[in-house]
């Protein structure tokens, strides 16, 4: 070999070997981040098992080593929280020569730094992000020839905190623990003659802390507020932090789990429903109301007269407050995500059935009288009141 050639040689193998022991470094600093994350959790949260590592498990004669069950339990939990990354690479890449062991480090390194995704508030470190579940295939398939203006929407996440906490309050079984917020698909929305419907049965709070409906001054201001209403095409309406607003469906497609959930082409009271009226809304507006007597009645109602009542609830509420507390499923002053959905079905409640159910934190703390996303799930699933539509591959 030409002493250039093996002078060039060398340099790649050194480079190669300067690669893995960076690998080895930065895969030991975040082995060590990780660890020390779970330890400052275990230190806030968990502060009971302090003393009960030190009165158990003593170690000498003193005890002075009482603390090595934490610093066991963290390595545990330090592995135990790390997911298994899946394999990203090309299937048909092989590796050849005396330093295979090396190329594949160097190759691992440069693949795991593109899974770190970094946060500044509060600084911190995450890997493997990922991204949504959601594909683009599924996003074309879902608005050219899925979605239909009045379906709801179920939408979920991996990795959020208020997903878990949800499921942790008695947010569903099987498919329905996926899901975290509600939605409805409302299509395209015009200034006229959808404008003038927008925010106009709003309620707000006056000085005396009661509600009241809004003033002119303060409907106009909610429809000419672009962060609230916006015409176009494709629109969802929802209810979160902010409050009711409407979304291009694109923005909201952003997710791991989807699935669309639709009424019957006609709706019919089974025996059962007429026994007992079980809607929770009985103040209607006169288009609900013509509705819910149909049924009452005995007869069937097409979905596009339901839908057009849906789409007039939907938009006279934008604006309306976030219901943080989870305990306005009776007075509809503010919403929740599935409260809204559910609200804005309020013609046919009667034929829906669902009922405000108790929801806990671990069954015990903190209940509310409310109704989340995996009620309206239960619904469609269980009861068959609401035809699924279609549903992402994620979910199964």
């Amino acid at each position: 070999m030409h002493p250039a050639e093996r002078r060039h040689a060398m340099l790649a193998i050194l480079e190669k070997l300067g690669l893995v022991l960076l690998w080895v470094v930065v895969r030991l600093f975040f082995l060590a981040y990780r660890a020390l994350s779970i330890a400052v959790l275990l230190l806030l949260v968990l502060g009971w098992i302090f003393y009960l590592a030190r009165n158990l498990f003593p170690c000498g004669e003193s005890g002075a080593y009482w603390w090595w069950p934490i610093a066991a339990l963290t390595v545990v939990l330090t592995f135990l929280t790390r997911k298994p990354a899946s394999s990203k690479d090309n299937p048909y890449r092989r590796y050849t020569g005396s330093f295979v062991w090396m190329d594949k480090c160097a190759d691992g390194l440069v693949a795991w730094i593109g899974t770190i995704k970094y946060f500044t508030s509060p600084l911190s470190l995450v890997e493997d992000p990922g991204s949504y579940k959601i594909k683009g295939d599924e996003i074309r398939e879902l608005l050219d020839e899925v979605l239909q203006p009045g379906d709801i929407l179920l939408r979920g996440f991996d990795g959020y905190l208020d997903g878990i906490m949800i499921g942790l309050s008695g947010g569903g079984q099987g498919l329905g623990k996926h899901f975290s917020h509600a939605a409805l698909y409302l299509g395209d929305l015009q200034d006229n003659p959808d404008k003038p419907i927008v925010a106009r049965r709003l309620q707000v709070v006056d000085d005396k802390g009661q509600w009241v409906a809004a003033s002119a001054a303060q409907q106009d201001a909610v429809r000419n507020d672009p962060a609230y209403y916006q015409p176009g095409r494709q629109k969802v309406v929802h209810s979160m932090s902010k409050g009711v607003f409407t979304e291009d469906i694109l923005t909201f497609l952003r997710c791991d789990y989807l699935a669309v959930f639709r009424l019957p082409d006609n709706i019919k009271l089974s025996e059962d429903d007429l026994k007992t009226d079980r809607s929770l809304i009985l103040d209607l507006p006169p288009d609900a109301e013509i509705i819910h007597q149909k049924l009452l009645s005995g007869l069937s109602v097409e979905k596009a007269d339901v839908l057009d009542a849906v789409h007039r609830s939907a938009l006279g509420k934008i604006g309306s407050c976030y219901d943080f507390q989870f305990n306005d499923g009776k007075t509809h002053h503010r919403f929740s995500c599935s409260e809204f959905a559910y609200y804005c079905y309020k013609s046919v409640h009667c034929y829906l059935g669902l009922d405000l159910k108790t929801h806990a934190f671990l069954k015990y703390f903190f209940a509310r009288q409310s109704i989340t996303p995996s009620d309206i799930y239960d619904a469609a699933v269980s009861q068959g009141k609401l035809r699924v539509a279609w549903a992402s591959r994620s979910l199964t």
